[in-house]
């Protein structure tokens, strides 16, 4: 069964965190919420896709097609959309090393996006697939961005299909220290 949504009044002026899965919903949900926000409330909105351009194909076992969807953006004059092209380092790495050299490189281009945010110098921010940025960069930093925004909706990836090993369990931590510092949580 599916978590209820919860509604734009809920989310405005609080940190909303989307967890779940590989194909659990979690873009989806997010663009689902994102409409509401944006007819409940007139001021802007930012959103930040860091979802990575995923692979034809991968060595990855798990891989299979849907991993890593984008969010639609919306029509509307008061929502600015940023992305930059991101590597998915777990479906592309052939090595360990690889992967993470993958995940250090995404995040300074997260970073140079963040900064590009910040100067849009909006109150609201919807961020798509922040575990990206975890895999190479600690949650407080992550955290310490969030706090320039008034309200905060971001979802990222939180299961075990992807793995186990060193990468994907320091990412599982860190979106865990998310998850204990929001105020609404959503598991998919």
């Amino acid at each position: 069964m599916k978590p209820a949504m919860p509604s734009a009044e809920e989310c405005h002026g609080r940190f909303v965190l989307i967890v779940g899965d590989v194909n659990r919903g979690k873009t989806t949900f997010t663009a689902r919420l994102l409409q509401s926000y944006t007819q409940a409330f007139p001021e802007p909105v930012a959103v930040v896709d860091l979802a990575p351009r995923v692979p034809h194909t991968s060595p990855h076992p798990a891989f299979r097609p849907g991993i890593g969807g984008r969010l639609v953006p919306l029509d509307s004059h008061r929502v600015s959309y940023f992305f930059t092209e991101l590597a998915a380092p777990r479906l592309q790495a052939v090595t360990v090393e690889e992967r993470w050299k993958l995940a250090k490189e995404n995040a300074q281009h997260i970073e140079s996006l963040f900064a590009q945010v910040l100067k849009a110098k909006v109150p609201t921010v919807f961020v798509n697939d922040a575990s990206l940025y975890l895999q190479g960069r600690p949650a407080e930093n992550l955290l310490a961005w969030l706090h320039g925004f008034t309200t905060r909706v971001v979802n990222g990836y939180y299961g075990d299909t992807l793995g186990v090993d060193a990468f994907s369990l320091q990412e599982r931590r860190r979106m865990e220290q998310l998850m204990r510092r929001c105020d609404v949580l959503v598991r998919l």
